[in-house]
């Protein structure tokens, strides 16, 4: 029923989580190990050669080092993919891509419920942003943690090794295709896994992170959820303003702070054609006023 891939940073995965699925999932399954242990692969290409590999309707994509809490968890999967129209289901994501360079949770209106902690043996803490009485909302993207997708939709949609390279923005890229394919994403609080990560948001993730944003640039804006105009500018600006703070955190060689707030005031124009600037303008001379400072301080 479910083939489950995952890109393995040994030879094989933990045992402890080869045993924690089989006790748990609940229905027949397989799992395929792609090896990177030598680090030759990018995870694009190592989810595009295991699923070659797959046999199952319904393809699960997850990290080497998390943990099941709910019992027959791959009979919730299928139950929700008894909808035609739902491509894949995740448990974190967010149903607002902007406009602007970000991370889709920088918005404000994700949708997450998993465990969490820095590294195994840390106390867990339960990340849950559904609204009450809900078990399952509509995304545009889907966090890469752990995600599933239909085997029939990789007769159109692939892992874009092509265009990235490296271990960031593979879940992203995959969910604008099938988003664009015209199918639903879900994020689901039925299943409970425990991530022994906090995630990495390094100069890589930025790379990529840009590459993403040119490549679906004429469908950004992206949503599924009604946002006011308003709205719309402030989940803009937060986006662009933490997006700005990590690119300064993880300045390559070459790189000044200068170039980095001129580049946030570009995207600030670039919404809807100015609209976010024209309709809040203290936003743009809050980063031209940092922009003019760093020039000054000369970084």
């Amino acid at each position: 029923m479910i083939s489950i891939i995952i890109c393995a940073r040994n030879q094989d995965i933990p045992g402890e989580l080869r045993k924690n699925i089989g006790e748990t999932i609940g229905v027949d399954y397989e799992i395929i190990v792609i090896d990177n242990s030598e680090n030759r692969l990018n995870i694009f290409t190592a989810y595009n050669m295991g699923v070659e590999r797959s046999k199952y309707p319904l393809l699960l994509f997850m990290h080497d080092d998390i943990h099941y809490h709910t019992s027959e968890w791959g009979r919730r999967v299928l139950a929700h993919f008894k909808d035609e129209k739902v491509g894949a289901i995740g448990v974190a994501g967010g149903p607002y891509v902007p406009s602007v360079p970000g991370g889709w949770w920088s918005t404000g209106a994700g949708h997450l419920y998993l465990l969490q902690s820095a590294r195994r043996g840390d106390e867990p803490v339960l990340q849950n942003y559904f609204p009450a009485g809900s078990s399952a909302r509509e995304v545009v993207v889907l966090d890469g943690v752990w995600f599933c997708i239909r085997r029939t939709l990789f007769d159109t949609i692939r892992f874009d090794d092509k265009t990235f390279s490296g271990f960031h923005l593979y879940d992203l890229d995959i969910s604008m295709q099938v988003f664009r394919a015209g199918y639903k994403l879900l994020s689901i609080n039925d299943i409970l896994i425990h991530h022994f990560s906090s995630g990495v948001l390094d100069g890589k993730w930025i790379s990529n992170l840009l590459i993403f944003h040119k490549k679906w640039k004429p469908y950004l804006p992206a949503s599924v959820t009604h946002f006011t105009l308003s709205q719309q500018c402030a989940m803009e600006y937060r986006v662009l303003n933490e997006f700005m703070s990590n690119r300064i955190l993880n300045l390559p060689t070459g790189e000044t702070k200068s170039r980095v707030y001129l580049s946030g005031l570009r995207d600030l124009l670039s919404f809807r054609k100015g609209l976010l600037y024209f309709k809040t303008p203290f936003w743009g001379v809050k980063i031209f006023g940092k922009y003019v400072r760093s020039l000054v301080g000369k970084n």
